[in-house]
């Protein structure tokens, strides 16, 4: 198995400072700072919509929600009847494992149940539809911000 760890901040005198990593292969350019993921669900389907990443301090979405294509920052959607759920999970804290670890048959449950909430037309093998995940605006800015620099 291998892992690949890329460096998103660092702390000095107790601060936090968002780090990126710079490419040439946009796809390989990293996400600043501590984040949290949500998903966006329609609330009378129950499909999934899309996944919004957040900055670790930003309150999770609701209400009216406007998502956007990072790359292509004109295409953009409002989203109203939705629900959100946080994907990330805690597994340890203060260095101690607090998560129960599911067994094989649950871990094949929740796959299936997730699966089932996304829509066909992403699924399909032959020119499936994309399934957007998008920066909050504020780590967009921040993003933006830091490639400015340098």
């Amino acid at each position: 198995m291998v892992g690949v760890y890329k460096l998103v901040a660092i702390e000095k005198e107790g601060k936090i400072i968002p780090k990126i990593k710079i490419s040439e292969n946009v796809e390989k350019i990293t996400n600043p700072s501590f984040k949290k993921v949500y998903r966006f669900y329609d609330k009378e389907t129950n499909y999934a919509l899309a996944d919004v990443i957040l900055l670790n301090d930003e309150e999770a979405p609701q209400g009216e929600y406007e998502i956007f294509d990072q790359h292509n920052t004109w295409k953009r959607k409002t989203l109203n009847n939705y629900y959100v759920k946080n994907l990330q999970e805690k597994i340890f804290e203060n260095g101690k494992l607090i998560y129960q670890n599911p067994n094989l048959e649950q871990i094949a449950k929740y796959a299936k149940e997730q699966l089932d909430t996304i829509w066909e037309e992403v699924k399909r093998l032959k020119n499936p539809q994309r399934y957007y995940v998008d920066l909050s605006q504020k780590l967009y800015d921040l993003k933006t911000k830091l490639l400015e620099k340098g």
